[in-house]
């Protein structure tokens, strides 16, 4: 009983706010504060299911031919030191493989045999330009429904003001990032004590209603219809909740590990 009460008293004036689309994340809103991004469709997914699968790093990139500049860097610099880790182009504009990238951004290419012990470069349409919007911040995880309450865990664990970053369609709101927030946000208030901002309050009750048939609440998701077709398989693989315990962040030199 003593320790819930300590942990109550540790969020007390603590707060959880959540931040929309990747394009209203500003310095000002995430500094300092300890940051989560999420892209359950499917940056953030891909990412978390990478590091399950015994990914090394992953680095996100804004540019296409910054990825392959990094990624010929990096081979060199591979070459020089004797490492045989692989290194791997991933990524996706408007949901299709990037010319010349080794890999798309479907959760089911990033299996064991493909990613184990690689570095791969990343970027995509959304995901990865909100992670490196969010770089003000004092600490950046990767989260999605895949790993939430670990990533909560590990923000709660902290006791410091908590941004989750919604990393949304072309800066757009999507429903299924608001479901994810909402639920890393009700997990934080419950177990730790937090206070919920309005927008966090609002995405957490909004995950309460739909918690037992996220499909239901999916009906309702232009992002969802747009891909639903194509990607069926990805979409209930990244729908998947607390299937894994990883919890990348964003390390010191920029890339995002264990």
């Amino acid at each position: 009983m003593c320790q819930i009460n300590e942990r109550f008293r540790i969020g007390e004036f603590m707060e959880v706010d959540i931040i929309g689309t990747a394009g209203e994340v500003t310095d000002e809103r995430v500094a300092g504060k300890n940051v989560a991004v999420i892209d359950v469709f499917r940056a953030t997914s891909v990412m978390v299911t990478a590091f399950a699968n015994g990914a090394r790093e992953i680095i996100p990139v804004t540019g296409i031919e910054e990825s392959f500049r990094l990624r010929d860097e990096i081979v060199a610099r591979h070459r020089q030191s004797g490492d045989n880790g692989p290194v791997l182009l991933g990524g996706e504009r408007k949901t299709v493989i990037i010319e010349g990238f080794d890999l798309d951004n479907s959760p089911l290419r990033y299996s064991p045999d493909i990613v184990r012990d690689a570095t791969i470069v990343m970027s995509t349409t959304n995901g990865t330009r909100a992670v490196n919007c969010a770089r003000g911040a004092a600490e950046i995880y990767v989260a999605a429904l895949l790993n939430a309450d670990a990533v909560a865990r590990r923000l709660g664990e902290r006791g410091e003001d908590i941004v989750l970053v919604c990393s949304g369609r072309h800066d757009r709101f999507t429903i299924e990032d608001a479901l994810c927030a909402g639920m890393m946000a009700r997990y934080l208030g419950r177990h730790y004590g937090y206070k919920l901002t309005d927008i966090a309050w609002w995405c957490a009750d909004v995950y309460r209603r739909y918690e037992d048939d996220l499909q239901q609440a999916l009906d309702h998701c232009e992002h969802y219809h747009n891909i639903k077709g194509r990607w069926a398989e990805d979409i209930a693989w990244c729908l998947r909740r607390n299937v894994t315990d990883v919890a990348p962040h964003i390390v010191k030199e920029g890339g995002i590990r264990l």
